[in-house]
């Protein structure tokens, strides 16, 4: 049977018999500080001074209980003690208030770590509901509350940086990841077939034939490039102008031998139908002057059929003749 008694505690306090690891024991037990480098002295002078206050609670001596088993005994004799001292606690001794007064234990407490703010405010409510209240205690509470909250708000920063990480490294995972490519479809191999000899005579005949024509084709190619390089080189040879570059040069798309062929056709046509043995140099001009509109152009046409003449003349193909300076020329055919 369980037994749970209240040991027996002394008024007074030999700290002078204590060793000095008790004394911060019980200084670290009373949330007391002890400046670092202390005497054993000076740590009683402080503990001194602190037990012999009025509100002093030694919470060595409030949360001394310890279970003992009793044989041959039953539960029922001393339940009603138990009871009774279970009366005389105060709220902040029972859970989950007791919480608030050691940092470990609320650290553990899943009500104190989840639902601070509400545990916090029901203290200090039934602390206030008190006949005295106490300041101590309110202190520690707070104390251990904001320190909770400070070690939550850690936590959850820590968690939310590990799910980070995780995700990082979990999409580098993805990255690195290898792939395997999908399959090709292959096409259908045809089913060899067996071919007679005559087959293959005609399949190596076809090969040869087209080889030849092949060989027939370039050897065609081979001829109509060296034709065009010696063409080339017959007119550089020559040292005439190409006739793109002597069209270009007349002005119209015609070049200077079309010219001269031109004039020559005119001149003759229009002989043939005055019936007449020869035309006149103004009578070319109103040729110009009927086919060009503009004076410049006039001008341009003027000059060309001047030069078409001289040529045509040089040439023997045309005979001019002129009685006086300055007068109409004469334009025959010989």
């Amino acid at each position: 049977m369980i037994i749970i008694s209240k040991k027996e505690t002394n008024e007074e306090y030999n700290f002078k018999d204590w060793t000095v690891n008790e004394l911060r024991d019980f200084a670290a037990t009373n949330n007391i500080s002890i400046p670092a480098g202390s005497r054993k002295n000076e740590i009683i002078e402080l503990l001194e001074g602190i037990v012999s206050h009025p509100d002093f609670v030694d919470r060595t001596k409030e949360e001394n209980f310890e279970e003992e088993l009793i044989v041959g005994e039953e539960e029922d004799d001393l339940a009603p003690l138990f009871k009774e001292d279970m009366k005389n606690l105060k709220f902040w001794h029972k859970p989950p208030y007791s919480t608030l007064l050691n940092i470990e234990l609320a650290k553990d407490s899943d009500v104190a770590f989840y639902d601070l703010s509400t545990l916090v405010d029901k203290f200090f409510d039934k602390m206030l509901r008190e006949e005295y209240i106490n300041y101590k205690i309110s202190g520690i509470a707070l104390k251990t509350s904001a320190s909770l909250h400070h070690h939550k708000i850690n936590s959850v920063i820590k968690q939310e940086e590990e799910i980070q990480k995780q995700e990082k490294i979990e999409e580098m995972r993805k990255r690195a990841r290898r792939r395997i490519p999908k399959t090709l479809s292959q096409p259908l191999r045809p089913k060899m077939k067996m071919t007679s000899k005559d087959e293959l005579y005609e399949a190596m005949r076809a090969a040869i034939i087209e080889t030849m024509q092949k060989k027939e084709k370039l050897k065609r190619r081979r001829l109509k490039r060296e034709q065009k390089l010696e063409k080339r080189r017959e007119e550089k040879a020559k040292a005439n102008l190409p006739k793109e570059l002597l069209k270009h040069i007349s002005g119209r798309e015609q070049t200077i031998e079309e010219l001269h062929n031109s004039w020559f056709n005119k001149i003759r046509t229009k002989i043939k139908l005055e019936n007449k043995e020869d035309t006149s140099f103004f009578d070319l001009i109103k040729l110009i002057n009927e086919e060009e509109e503009s004076s410049l152009g006039r001008k341009y046409e003027f000059i060309k059929m001047f030069l078409a003449l001289m040529f045509l003349s040089t040439n023997n193909k045309i005979e001019l003749n002129q009685d006086q300076e300055f007068k109409d020329i004469k334009i025959s055919l010989p």
